[in-house]
């Protein structure tokens, strides 16, 4: 079963492969196209204008991820914000540390120099000998690194951040004016096909199908078919005759009496129909 239907699914692809860029092709897409348009052409104006109101409408779904979007930023910038703030502490006590270490790691460096014995440095209330002193200042030093690296990460995390935000604000900003204008476009455009239809139903001719438009035809065959009844009826009386009603009839010698000084005999009475 699988293989039967792995040939027909290549026999299928050859095919669409052997029509595609024929003219056999060209002559589809153009009856879809016709197709389409013809379908579009088919659709009041009013349905377009009420279809084109929830397009717009459906704007506000748009507005609102871009809200939420933006305001999920918002909320991490402003962490980033605290981040920020929070190393600037954290680097600012550790160069204070950092300095008065370095400080009592030279002094007691010194009284080694001069031939002290027994040197300690004291850093806070801890006793350090100079090893682990110049040990705790290389650690508070590589501490300070730390901290600049991570505010600089920070900080250029908020810059990118802030131009994303910018944006997402001009977006916003940009999808309510955006929807405003469409509305009012949307607005005009049923303004026009009120209008013309007022037109319509004020004129002789209308070429929609509303009510209005279909009665004013119905008349407009019926008023027509009348017309031609009564068209027909005088063509046959004037042809045939009314059956029932008499007519005269003229000899040639009746017609040329006159000229002749003879008196024109009585006409024949003839009665038509008999």
């Amino acid at each position: 079963m699988i293989k039967k239907l792995l040939v027909v699914a290549v026999v299928g692809g050859l095919a669409v492969a052997a029509v595609k860029g024929t003219k056999w092709a060209s002559y589809v897409r153009s009856e879809v196209k016709s197709w389409r348009q013809s379908a579009e052409d088919a659709v009041p104006p009013e349905v377009e204008i009420a279809r084109l109101r929830g397009e717009v409408k459906n704007l506000d779904e748009d507005t609102i991820k871009i809200v939420k979007q933006l305001a999920r930023m918002q909320s991490d910038q402003a962490d980033l914000a605290n981040r920020e703030k929070a190393l600037e502490t954290r680097k600012s006590d550790t160069k204070v540390k950092l300095d008065a270490l370095a400080n009592a790691v030279r002094e007691a460096d010194s009284k080694v120099k001069s031939g002290d014995a027994n040197v300690y440095v004291m850093f806070g209330d801890h006793k350090y000998s100079l090893n682990n002193a110049k040990q705790k200042l290389k650690d508070t030093v590589a501490d300070y690194q730390a901290f600049e690296k991570e505010l600089n990460h920070v900080r250029l995390k908020a810059d990118t951040q802030q131009r994303i935000i910018d944006k997402l604000e001009r977006q916003r900003m940009e999808m309510g004016r955006l929807k405003t204008d469409l509305d009012l476009a949307i607005d005009a455009l049923e303004e026009q096909v009120q209008a013309l239809n007022l037109q319509q139903m004020e004129s002789k001719y209308q070429t929609d199908d509303t009510r209005v438009a279909q009665i004013k035809e119905s008349i407009a065959k019926v008023t027509k078919r009348l017309d031609i009844q009564r068209r027909e009826l005088n063509l046959l009386q004037d042809t045939v005759g009314t059956p029932g009603t008499t007519t005269q009839t003229e000899t040639v010698d009746d017609i040329l009496a006159p000229l002749n000084g003879k008196t024109q005999s009585k006409p024949t009475i003839v009665k038509s129909g008999d």
